[in-house]
């Protein structure tokens, strides 16, 4: 689903409910699905595929929703995108239920649009405990246009119920009041809602939202049913100017101490910032927000929406409070490269804090994904997985307190600083074991070929070279004799896109470097790959029409550069010591640099030859005011 705002993405009295089913996981067993495992035994990444891309008509399923019912039944919902897997155009809302703790899984059920092709989409149930009644509330609209060229119509609310565990379902009350009007966009979820179980709202139902204003802001919102889900009002609301700060989206739900609510939310904050969560709190069971949404620190993710459950709590009889999230943890600002590393993670504060070690479900692609209890004890988690992309299948996995505990490890890489004279905070995140090394006197980062890479995901405006000209110098050493050894990789790669690097590349005994504007190219090459295992300095300028690259000063290379901007109008990375596509290269591809790299430098302008000499020397005052990063690999940490 796109983010909100961006281009494509009465309470009646209180009642009693019986003991949920989320209290189950206060005794997590040392089983998962039943079959006996070991307290150290890894994470599963995948259990059961319950819905597979192509399967029953749909091209793909995105959006996952999971519930467990007071049977122990599970309910695993998605949207079955038929045409396309674009987040506008007929898609259905589907079901399948596992009886058996996701080992297997029935037949898929259309819940939702099998006499329409409207696009009905974010599943959010919610389960009664007092009545097993199941709502699921979602958003839903019409479209125009072609399956290609979709576009979006009016957006509203509606909610389904299930009163027999999940296999039969019937239309709700219409909620037109649950969209003002003053609200564009509007939407549910995705993911499950809670019912509270303590305070003064006890056995409220609370499904989390967000909105768009036709005054230009966006935030998030929850919908709370205080009659089990048979009529639904507005709570808690809370919006900011969409163009001018950061605000909420695509929220999750956990319940904390006295019946309130603890709100995690992605972000719309891409870029200049590591932040791409916002969490609020509500003492009041979700009829208010405390505060307006903050930024969550610490708690790397990408742009996606996450999960959370709450696994213990002290009011209950447990030892301590554990609330669980489950979101990539592959830090970056991209919704589709950044979104790997499924891991969830933990806070012992009802989400004052979150713990920067976790488990790691998945290394590969994912997206989002939705945590339930299980009636053994375990913990199940439905989530959007693929090959090359991050989604398009939703697969289930389950585990044990004791695993999870078993397979923490620290998530939170490593970062070498920018330490460039602006504060522009352009800091390289350190990929794989790569590690502080020595040239000269000083240090320099060390790369083994095989999984180090650094990463700049801050993609700051200070980092848009667009079609001015510009210098990128760089030590670097090696001794490799074949293939292709990315230095610098900036942006994207392929024919068509915009981008910029430099590699050594002793297959064709060169050192060369090229631009792209997306629709013109130009390259330039030294005679020598300079793999005699020492240090060299090279100099890579945009001037004036011109493409050059010198190696320690001597001769320089030229080509004509075509006009024009370099940088996409979207999000970036820029890769060191790397190719953009890594891990996900082609068979039998592996451009990752082996050797030793120090003082890489940006400058918003071409440095003249004297300038490139002193660079070379180690001077730090030169041309400072256009110095956009400086990563010179004096510490880690």
């Amino acid at each position: 689903m796109r983010l909100p705002g961006r281009p494509s993405d009465r309470r009646p009295g209180r009642r009693r409910t019986r003991t949920t089913t989320a209290a189950l996981a206060l005794a997590v067993a040392a089983t998962v699905l039943g079959a006996p495992a070991p307290p150290a035994a890894a994470v599963p990444a995948a259990v059961t595929t319950p819905f597979k891309a192509g399967d029953e008509g749909y091209r793909c399923f995105r959006i996952p929703a999971l519930v467990a019912t007071p049977s122990g039944a599970l309910l695993a919902f998605a949207e079955g995108r038929v045409a396309t897997c674009s987040d506008i155009g007929h898609n259905d809302i589907v079901l399948r239920r596992s009886t058996d703790g996701g080992r297997s899984w029935g037949p898929l059920k259309v819940v939702v649009g099998g006499a329409d092709e409207d696009a009905h989409g974010n599943p959010a149930p919610v389960v009664d405990t007092a009545t097993g009644r199941i709502s699921l509330l979602y958003a839903t609209g019409p479209w125009s246009g072609t399956p290609s060229e979709p576009v979006r119509g009016p957006r509203n609310l509606r909610v389904v119920h299930s009163a027999d565990d999940g296999v039969g379902w019937t239309e709700g009350a219409p909620l037109p009041h649950l969209k003002p009007a003053d609200r564009g966009w509007i939407s549910t979820g995705p993911g499950h809602g809670i019912q509270l179980t303590g305070g003064p709202h006890r056995g409220r139902l609370v499904v989390p939202g967000d909105f768009t204003t036709t005054d230009g802001r966006a935030g998030g919102q929850l919908y709370v049913s205080d009659d089990g889900g048979l009529t639904w009002a507005l709570g808690a609301q809370a919006a900011a100017d969409r163009t001018a700060s950061a605000f909420p989206a695509e929220l999750a739900v956990a319940e904390t101490t006295g019946g309130g609510v603890y709100v995690n939310a992605r972000s719309s904050a891409r870029c200049g910032t590591e932040d791409h969560r916002m969490a609020a709190t509500s003492a009041d069971g979700g009829t208010t927000f405390d505060a307006p949404f903050s930024p969550v620190p610490g708690l790397d993710a990408p742009p996606v929406s996450g999960s959370l459950l709450r696994l213990h709590a002290k009011e209950s009889g447990a030892a301590q409070d554990r609330l669980l999230f489950s979101a990539p943890s592959r830090l970056g600002p991209h919704t589709l490269e950044d979104r790997r590393e499924l891991a969830i993670r933990s806070s012992y504060d009802e989400g004052r804090t979150w713990q920067t070690a976790g488990t790691v479900v998945t290394p590969g692609r994912s997206g989002y994904s939705d945590l339930a209890p299980l009636s053994s004890g375990a913990i199940g988690v439905l989530y959007e997985s693929a090959g090359n992309i991050p989604h398009s299948d939703l697969v289930f996995t389950s585990f044990t307190e004791a695993q999870l505990d078993a397979g923490r490890r620290e998530l939170r890489l490593p970062r070498t600083l920018d330490t460039g004279p602006n504060g522009y905070g352009n800091h390289a995140l350190v990929h794989g074991g790569a590690q502080l090394g020595s040239r000269g006197s000083g240090k320099a980062m060390t790369f083994d070929g095989q999984d180090d890479y650094l990463r700049v995901v801050s993609c700051s405006d200070s980092l848009r070279l667009g079609a001015d000209d510009f210098t990128l110098t760089a030590w670097f050493r090696h001794t490799a004799t074949t293939g292709a050894l990315p230095i610098v990789w900036g942006y994207g790669m392929g024919s068509g896109v915009r981008q910029f690097w430099l590699r050594a590349e002793p297959g064709r005994g060169a050192v060369r470097a090229a631009i792209d504007t997306g629709t013109a190219y130009a390259e330039v090459r030294t005679t020598s790959s300079y793999n005699d295992g020492q240090w060299h300095h090279a100099v890579l300028k945009r001037q004036a029409g011109r493409l050059t690259l010198a190696v320690d000063g001597g001769q320089e290379f030229a080509s004509a550069a075509p006009a024009g901007d370099i940088t996409p109008t979207a999000d970036f990375s820029v890769h060191i010591g790397a190719r953009p596509d890594f891990p996900n290269q082609p068979a039998g591809v592996t451009e990752l640099f082996r050797g030793g790299l120090d003082d890489l430098r940006v400058f918003g302008r071409a440095l003249t030859a004297q300038e490139a000499s002193r660079v070379k020397s180690g001077a730090l005052d030169v041309a400072n005011e256009e110095e956009r990063m400086r990563l010179g690999f004096s510490s880690m940490g």
